[in-house]
């Protein structure tokens, strides 16, 4: 979701876009749909389809909204899409349950251990 993020915004810098509602000159692409599809793209494909299908649904449904508030043009959120589902699939792994990262917390301290089952 920060790859996502963070090319958004990059974007968001070099386009200056005006939205549909003419608030801002930032609708390109829809920084909503790209975290939207990045984070739905992740659970697919860290936990498989019944993670996922309902999780792009939601997505698309947030593309959707943006659209029809009349804060992004289709392409907008299309870009969106693009930016996250590519984000979510090419930094993702699946979900291997022999490593699991532990956080712990001490009185001064923490951190993290890594359990290995083989």
């Amino acid at each position: 979701m920060l790859a996502a993020g963070s090319t958004t915004w990059l974007l968001k810098e070099l386009v200056h876009e005006r939205r549909p509602d003419d608030s801002d000159n930032r609708s390109f692409p829809s920084g909503h749909t790209s975290v939207s599809f990045a984070a739905a793209t992740t659970l697919e494909k860290r936990y498989g389809w019944k993670a996922g299908l309902p999780a792009l649904a939601v997505a698309r449904f947030v593309g959707l909204a943006r659209v029809e508030a009349d804060k992004h043009y289709i392409h907008d959120v299309l870009a969106g899409a693009a930016i996250g589902g590519a984000s979510g699939f090419l930094l993702t792994g699946r979900h291997d349950d022999r490593v699991r990262l532990v956080p712990w917390a001490a009185h001064k301290g923490g951190g993290f251990e890594v359990a290995w089952r083989f």
